[in-house]
């Protein structure tokens, strides 16, 4: 079976919408979107005569709320213009590409880079993206997935099946644009289709043009026709890939992913030769928002490989590593490259780390950096260019002797070199860093009364925050003593659950049995030792939740397992469902699993069920699910009353939430006469079902609102 997420997943996704957890819009893009959503009340404020003066109805707290509400919409959207135009860079952005083209030094360009403070990237990544746009200028993008279907020998990638291929080209345009920053890797074969790699050099015209996607297949997440036949070059013997390679023409980008896919130096030799331009920005590894870096050659590229017989032969050629000493060096990406696992931490050195070291310094390469510490007993380097993402490095005499021994004779650049600007001028870049401060200026007026809305909101509805609500326990519990879930119930429900996540530390979790052995049988689904630890010995809280977990994943499997453990522990919390299909729901009942379980602080499956949806509280009715009303914490009506006026539209579950309740608790009546105060038409809804829900004159309102911590 294929390991990792196939293709084919990955396009149903795109195609349904649904984008995988690692999905996160950029600042711009969420910001977009915000403002997408907020549009929708425009018309709605237009109606308001003014925000805050008062209304012609009749004074009540329902009128004054709606109209408070309205008005913090409104303030809403005034911030959130405010925050988009802080993060609209486009004409900063575009007067440094314009720099860039006209021939402006990088020194030059950086030296505004403190005139004006830009929100949500730096100067510094304006330029670095700037130089990578103006480098995609040079090579031929495609502007749709569609192009797959034109392109031969796709299948040398075992995930390019034709049910793949449809569903990826049924995305409509770019294939980036559709799944924002989601990415993952796609393994080569093991064992390469010679006869689909052949057809992939029968792609004439298309042969050298790149399609941007999520997800990376070798070094890259740009693939074309050429890429992928370079990435799976090593299958071919050395003259089977000159005599392949003889008739096509490559671009540096072709040679950048065969030098990060570790193509032998023969073959790259070849290529190298039988590329007529060699100049020119890679940009094939720009987009990987793992591992972000900045190629300005080719032979920057091979300084972060310490390929330094590629080096000499691209010097041969006149293509030498980079060397800005007031921005970054060679000897800077080379540095990034030596980086371990823990981020600063330099890794072992090698024969080729020691090499390419040594060939950079011969050649008079600075590396951006200082002597942090000096004494007897401690020396370490910190090495650093402030321009390059990701590049902080330490080395020390204490640690990694080997490698601090190659840094230590360094000639280090300090990153305060560079020169910074003291005042604006008559530049494009003055004038676009200019009009970026006045358009924060002008979207960020925001008007005292939308400072003190909220404020006025929480004073009319008499609710008391979070903060609020836990300071009165730690007080209530400094005056009495340890309090009990009784007296929290009678305060209010929500103030249990506030007093559980006060001492959530004081819960005892189970020491593991085998806790490795059970790990590794849960990875590796080794049902059978899964059962016997599990049928034998009491598992802990964290093994109780990995097990869920996997049960939920493979149900056919571990629901027997899951249903016959010993003595058994309650999960930390069931939080898992209110994310799960109701399919899976009813996968996992077909299979035996008793919906009756409770988590560690004793909430049951209809406490998730109503975050879920009303389909989900039914489907617990349908299989005679009980709800225990006499435990202390929020019950179903109690989230129903609470969603109602959170919403301010009757829940739909509610129906649902009132035919399992046998007797109405002062809680119920307390929460039923917020909605009679503030929402007065979801109020007349509610008695309409419940008619007996009607508090008495004199019935005070709850003060306390959950949330989900």
């Amino acid at each position: 079976m294929k390991k990792g997420i196939s293709l084919t997943v990955f396009a149903v996704l795109c195609a349904c919408g649904a984008y995988l957890i690692l999905d996160k819009p950029t600042p711009i893009e969420a910001i977009s979107n915000e403002v997408s959503t907020s549009s929708a009340t425009v018309a709605e404020q237009k109606k308001a005569t003014s925000l805050f003066k008062p209304s012609n109805q009749p004074n009540t707290k329902a009128t004054e709320l709606a109209k408070l509400k309205l008005a913090k919409r409104q303030c809403k959207q005034q911030s959130l213009k405010a925050t988009q135009a802080a993060a609209d860079h486009s004409q900063i952005e575009a007067a440094i590409k314009q720099a860039l083209k006209d021939g402006d030094s990088l020194e030059d360009i950086l030296s505004y880079s403190e005139l004006v403070k830009i929100s949500y990237r730096s100067f510094n990544t304006l330029v670095i993206n700037a130089i990578k746009q103006n480098a995609e200028q040079q090579f031929q993008y495609a502007l749709s997935v569609g192009i797959l279907k034109n392109w031969q020998g796709l299948e040398v990638i075992d995930y390019f099946d034709i049910d793949t291929i449809n569903q990826l080209t049924a995305i409509d345009g770019p294939l980036s644009q559709n799944t924002g920053s989601m990415m993952f890797n796609v393994p080569l074969p093991e064992q390469v289709n010679k006869t689909a790699l052949y057809k992939l050099l029968d792609n004439n015209d298309d042969f050298n043009t790149y399609l941007k996607t999520p997800f990376k297949i070798g070094p890259s997440r740009l693939i074309s026709p050429s890429i992928l036949f370079l990435v799976n070059a090593h299958a071919l013997s050395l003259t089977e890939f000159e005599n392949a390679i003889s008739s096509k023409e490559f671009t540096v980008n072709d040679i950048a992913v065969a030098l990060k896919s570790n193509l032998p130096n023969d073959y790259l030799a070849a290529l190298i030769s039988q590329t007529a331009q060699l100049n020119g920005s890679p940009t094939a590894m720009s987009d990987d928002f793992i591992d972000e870096q900045l190629y300005l050659n080719l032979a920057d590229v091979a300084v972060s490989e310490f390929n330094v017989p590629i080096l000499k032969l691209l010097g041969e050629r006149g293509i030498e590593p980079t060397n800005q000493p007031n921005v970054f060096t060679a000897m800077d990406i080379a540095i990034v490259n030596l980086k371990g696992s823990s981020n600063s931490e330099v890794q072992p050195l090698e024969s080729k780390h020691i090499e390419t070291l040594s060939y950079l310094k011969n050649k008079g390469y600075r590396a951006h950096g200082e002597l942090v510490r000096d004494t007897p007993n401690d020396r370490l380097l910190m090495l650093k260019s402030s321009f390059l993402p990701s590049s902080l490095l330490f080395a020390g005499d204490q640690v990694a002797n080997d490698a601090f021994s190659q840094f230590i004779d360094l000639k280090l650049i300090p990153n305060n070199l560079a020169f910074k600007r003291k005042e604006k001028d008559n530049s494009a870049i003055s004038k676009a860093l200019s009009a970026y401060e006045l358009q924060k200026q002008q979207a960020k007026k925001i008007t005292p009364e939308c400072e003190t809305i909220d404020q006025r909101i929480y004073s009319l509805e008499a609710i008391k925050t979070r903060s609020q609500a836990l300071k009165e326990l730690e007080t209530l519990e400094a005056q009495q003593g340890l309090l009990t879930l009784d007296t929290l119930q009678a305060i209010d429900p929500v103030q249990v659950h506030n007093w559980q996540f006060l001492h959530l530390n004081d819960y005892k979790y189970q020491t593991s049995t085998q806790y490795q052995t059970y790990k590794e049988a849960i990875i590796e689904k080794d049902f059978n030792t899964i059962a016997s630890i599990t049928q034998t010995a009491k598992l802990s809280t964290h093994q109780t939740n990995m097990l869920l977990a996997a049960t939920i994943e493979n149900a056919q499997q571990l629901t027997s397992i899951w249903q016959n453990r010993v003595d058994p522990t309650a999960p930390k919390n069931l939080y898992v469902f209110t994310k799960l299909p109701l399919a899976q729901w009813q996968i996992l009942a077909d299979n035996g699993f008793d919906f009756s379980l409770k988590d560690m602080q004793n909430n049951d499956m209809y406490f998730y069920a109503s975050m879920h949806s009303s389909a989900a509280v039914k489907f617990l009715m349908s299989l005679a699910v009980a709800h225990d009303f006499s435990k202390p914490g929020l019950d179903i009506l109690d989230q129903a009353l609470e969603q109602s006026y959170n919403t301010q539209t009757l829940a739909d579950y509610m129906p649902s939430a009132l035919k399992l309740v046998d007797q109405y608790e002062p809680n119920h009546f307390r929460r039923a006469e917020r909605l009679k105060v503030f929402v007065p038409d979801v109020y007349e809804e509610l008695i309409k079902l419940a008619p007996k829900l009607a508090p008495k004159n004199g019935t005070v309102m709850n003060n306390y609102l959950y949330s989900a911590y």
